[in-house]
């Protein structure tokens, strides 16, 4: 199918048969009319900023525009409606649809119509820094509140101090950011005292940060483009090694890509040449260069908020080893949600229902809190789990200040002492880590779902398989777990790639979702899509056998 596009600044003329995904860029504002029988029409007005793109998908007919911007659909719709979506380089993402009942418009930068595919969290008012603030802590009467301040507990660290040291620095970065967006020099008076405060008080809170970097400006401004970041392991690499190149092969994707591990016996160097050789535009990154380790003894989990921050990417997918995609994981940085907050999370199963340790944590080091904590399966008591992190999307512009309370709760300490004992690994620490910071974020609304077969190891009637989450319209978007079955128990046991169902009711023993009510059967290209991911599997299994072997030799020039 194609789509015909002629654009100028005052004509465009779109022809389309049943297009998916084709693009044109419009520079001007529209209406949109639709023409129905008798020549009346209803319009519809859509603002539409320079450097949108139009999306137009599943479209039949002709639309053409001309004069002072009016578009008109000049032929019968039926019965196939035209839905065109455009999206702003920023955060606003619409849509207009042409249906038999007419034009109708879903404004996705509305947080009534967010809210439906949505939970965002929309962060409590914070009071901005002033040099009135610098003066009081320099001043003799305000020395008690900067030794709290620019100081840690010997003993038992104490997470309210933690949150009042943090969101202190917060303030301090936006104050001294909006200085020098006003070309001010920060580092001179009447600034250099509260310079001097944030650089103190960074390095007390995060002492890892400095070896590479000279201050969280310095990571900001030094983040560009987009892509993707894996922290991988010598025991997650058979993973990984499919994954990349499914990305590359199945979903022809060549977004940048990061490989990230610790330290020279993390990832072996046969590996790190695998990467780097067989595929185009992937990169190794030993996280010890960017992030004191000394501080930090990052190992499993722990390392996923740092290659986040360690990375040279704005726009980051974090992505687990061991998940797949069912669409381009690209289309993950066009999600309305994420272009809205600048970070996009996944829900995980509900899980242990009854457990309020969460909530009493957090109640006891968050004066406030987004209107919905309150609402969070992890505050109602139905859920002991709330977050799946098996891929997280951060823009290190919007968000970078959540990202470093989140590091800041996979710092050793932090999770030896009070983190990982009040939560399962770096799971809840992302959205936890943006309360702290009162950064905002999305969650798709929901819950994780099962992709597998029918009765693949549990009830005939139930899907059973590894847990996967959908996008806004239903569909499977990204799983998690890998192609095996279970990947505890059998090396050569693949999933049963037939359908798919959502639902809340688990049999956690067999991975499987007792309802039965929301079963859907995988598409005719969703299946297609996942036996070339079995195929690129057999081809990793022949590497790696030859690595084994000794005889695995790197290519010359990755294709």
């Amino acid at each position: 199918m194609m789509l015909l596009c002629t654009l100028t600044s005052h004509i465009f003329v779109l022809l389309a048969v049943c297009a998916s995904g084709s693009v044109a860029n419009v520079t001007d504002k529209v209406t949109i009319t639709r023409v129905v029988a008798g020549g009346d029409g209803i319009s519809t007005q859509v603002p539409v900023a320079i450097t949108n793109t139009f999306k137009a998908e599943h479209v039949t007919g002709s639309v053409t525009s001309s004069g002072a911007g009016t578009t008109a659909v000049t032929e019968n719709l039926r019965p196939t409606a035209v839905s065109i979506t455009h999206i702003i380089d920023g955060a606003a993402v619409a849509s207009l649809v042409l249906n038999d009942d007419g034009p109708s418009t879903k404004n996705m930068t509305d947080m009534d119509t967010l809210s439906q595919f949505y939970d965002i969290a929309v962060p409590y008012p914070a009071r901005p820094w002033t040099l009135s603030d610098t003066e009081y802590l320099l001043s003799v009467k305000g020395q008690w509140d900067l030794l709290n301040l620019l100081t840690l507990p010997e003993d038992q660290l104490n997470f309210k101090t933690l949150t009042i040291q943090e969101r202190n620095y917060k303030a301090l970065f936006e104050y001294l950011d909006d200085l020098q967006s006003n070309g001010m020099d920060i580092q001179k008076p009447p600034f250099k005292d509260t310079w001097d405060l944030f650089q103190h008080l960074e390095t007390v809170l995060y002492p890892w940060l400095h070896p590479k970097y000279k201050s969280l400006f310095d990571v900001r401004d030094n983040s560009k483009g987009v892509g993707m970041v894996f922290c991988v392991g010598n025991d997650q690499f058979f993973h990984a090694a499919t994954t990349i190149r499914s990305i590359r092969e199945s979903h022809k994707s060549d977004i940048p890509i990061e490989v990230f591990y610790i330290n020279n016996n993390d990832l072996s160097e046969v590996k790190r040449q695998y990467f780097k050789t067989e595929f185009v535009n992937v990169e190794t990154v030993d996280l010890s260069k960017y992030i004191d380790d000394t501080w930090t003894k990052m190992e499993g989990w722990s390392m996923k908020p740092f290659a986040v921050l360690a990375s040279s990417f704005s726009h980051v997918i974090l992505s687990d080893a061991d998940s797949f995609f069912f669409k381009n994981p690209e289309s993950l940085l066009s999600d309305p949600g994420y272009r809205k907050t600048g970070s996009l999370f996944f829900y995980d199963r509900t899980y242990i229902s009854g457990w309020d340790g969460g909530r009493k944590w957090m109640l006891s080091f968050l004066p406030t809190m987004s209107p919905l904590v309150h609402k969070t399966r992890f505050f109602t008591l139905t859920s002991k789990h709330e977050q799946e992190s098996g891929v997280v999307v951060i823009d290190k512009q919007k968000a970078l200040l959540g990202l470093m309370s989140t590091c800041r709760m996979n710092d050793k300490r932090e999770r030896s002492e009070v983190t990982y004992s009040r939560v399962h690994g770096d799971k809840e620490t992302f959205w936890i880590g943006y309360e702290v910071m009162q950064t905002g974020y999305a969650f798709v609304k929901s819950h994780a779902a099962v992709v597998g077969g029918l009765g693949d190891g549990g009830a005939a009637t139930q899907v059973c398989g590894n847990m996967v989450h959908l996008d806004i319209d239903g569909r499977p978007w990204w799983w998690n777990g890998g192609l095996l079955r279970n990947k505890r128990l059998w090396q050569d046991r693949y999933l049963k790639f037939t359908h798919f169902a959502s639902g809340e009711d688990w049999d956690f023993d067999n991975s499987c979702i007792k309802e039965e009510k929301n079963i859907k059967e995988l598409s005719k290209e969703e299946k297609a899509l996942t036996d070339s991911f079995l195929a690129i599997d057999a081809r990793r299994k022949q590497d790696q056998k030859a690595m084994h072997e000794g005889t695995w030799k790197p290519r010359s020039n990755p294709a």
